[in-house]
């Protein structure tokens, strides 16, 4: 005999006794347990409603005590009391779906564990935070004010995976459900979304920063994501540099009668001689000039590390001024910067192919990549730490100018294969 299955439009409720009918069939008068049982899509939870029943007088179809002559005495109170209790979850079931797209099972198990004990009402805008999607997209709203843009738009991208491994997942994402299970899951969907293990990197990385955020504010006492399982996947990127020779043949290009792409390769190249991030690089403008001793400088404040830092204004620094009448180019926004730069080097012939290597899918990629596609507004600042390390410039000096706090930090920057390592090695009178 099986139990009727009462079908909400959006999950299975039943009721049933806690034991089983086989093992209750053996001693039909001993009492047991009313269960609700609860599930969606493979999440499923099942509560006591605090009354018992023995098999005798428990109607296995219908789902409730006996009711007639003979019968248990509160049999139309016990049914009253599932009857509300079903209409309620259905009520429940019914709200949740107007706010989500799936089934916040655990919401739902506590909001009808407080309506069985008659206790108040849970506060639902504590519960809503508890779910991961939710609470992060709150947070980045309260905090974009305070973030650059570009990391604004990562941790919305982060978001939207999050949505997405949701939606293929079938449940609802609350930070009780971040565990190291979760973690491998999410990780295989990114691969299997053809990120490259930097990708997904980045993507761990911006979770982890959600999770801390609600850990530190006493939303969830979750610590999981401090484990040293749950890592963020990250592999060395082939990254590349301009040679002088290469520096010079850019600087002799003439695109004068394109005005972004001379203004992108002028702006580059003030990086490129200065060794600064693109943030400090791209909207130098006569503020940023003193004189020291007779000589100028270019003074900067570099906006990430906050240090102060002073490059002399060199022969090729003055000649790229030169054409904006002793002044710096104007900014470009950044998109239009990298992709002029690109255009640039491509037409100063920087078409060398390079190999390069990365994770993608969870498979190890080899590709030939053209120079010019691979120079990013990054690349000015590699290109000033590598050539001053090839000239054998005293890598503190260079740091000097470059901000750098260690010389771990600078060699990071240097670009250069290891036989050309060893030959400046060689060079500088090592075996003499």
């Amino acid at each position: 005999m099986s139990n009727l299955v009462l079908q909400s439009t959006h999950g299975v409720i039943r009721f049933s006794l806690k034991e089983s009918i086989k093992s209750l069939e053996l001693t039909p008068k001993k009492e047991s347990l009313i269960m609700l049982h609860f599930s969606s899509k493979g999440r499923r939870f099942k509560k006591s409603i605090g009354y018992k029943c023995s098999l005798k007088n428990w109607d296995v179809t219908k789902q409730r005590v006996k009711t007639g002559k003979g019968m248990v005495a509160n049999a139309y109170e016990v049914n009253a009391f599932i009857n509300n209790i079903q209409s309620y979850a259905e009520e429940e079931l019914t709200k949740i779906k107007k706010i989500n797209d799936f089934i916040d099972v655990k919401l739902l198990s506590s909001l009808i564990e407080k309506k069985i004990k008659g206790e108040d009402e849970i506060d639902r805008e504590e519960e809503k935070n508890k779910e991961l999607i939710y609470y992060s997209r709150k947070v980045l709203e309260q905090k974009k004010s305070q973030i650059k843009i570009v990391t604004t738009r990562s941790c919305n991208q982060t978001i939207k995976m999050l949505e997405k491994y949701e939606k293929s997942s079938g449940y609802l994402l609350r930070f009780d459900d971040v565990d190291l299970s979760f973690y491998r899951g999410f990780v295989q969907f990114l691969e299997n979304e053809g990120y490259s293990l930097n990708s997904v990197g980045k993507h761990i990385k911006n979770l982890k920063v959600f999770l801390n955020d609600a850990l530190t504010n006493g939303v969830t006492d979750n610590s999981i994501f401090k484990s040293r399982s749950f890592k963020v996947l990250k592999e060395t990127t082939t990254e590349i540099f301009l040679t002088k020779e290469e520096l010079e043949i850019l600087a002799n290009e003439d695109f004068s009668k394109r005005s972004k792409l001379e203004l992108a390769k002028d702006i580059f190249l003030i990086g490129c001689y200065t060794g600064q991030r693109v943030s400090d690089y791209n909207g130098f403008t006569e503020e940023n000039i003193e004189v020291i001793k007779g000589r100028e400088v270019i003074k900067i404040h570099q906006k990430k590390t906050g240090t102060i830092v002073r490059i002399p204004i060199t022969s090729k620094i003055q000649k790229v001024m030169d054409r904006y009448n002793g002044g710096f180019p104007p900014k470009l926004s950044e998109p239009i910067l990298r992709e002029n730069i690109k255009l640039a080097c491509k037409k100063a012939g920087f078409k060398e192919l390079i190999t390069v290597s990365y994770t993608k899918g969870g498979r190890l990629v080899r590709e030939g990549i053209p120079k010019y596609d691979l120079v990013k507004t990054h690349t000015a600042r590699r290109t000033f730490c590598t050539n001053h390390y090839i000239d054998q410039k005293p890598i503190q000096n260079i740091m000097l100018f470059s901000g750098h706090k260690t010389e771990r930090e600078f060699l990071k920057y240097v670009r250069i294969e290891k036989r050309e390592e060893a030959l400046i090695v060689m060079e500088s009178g090592f075996f003499d």
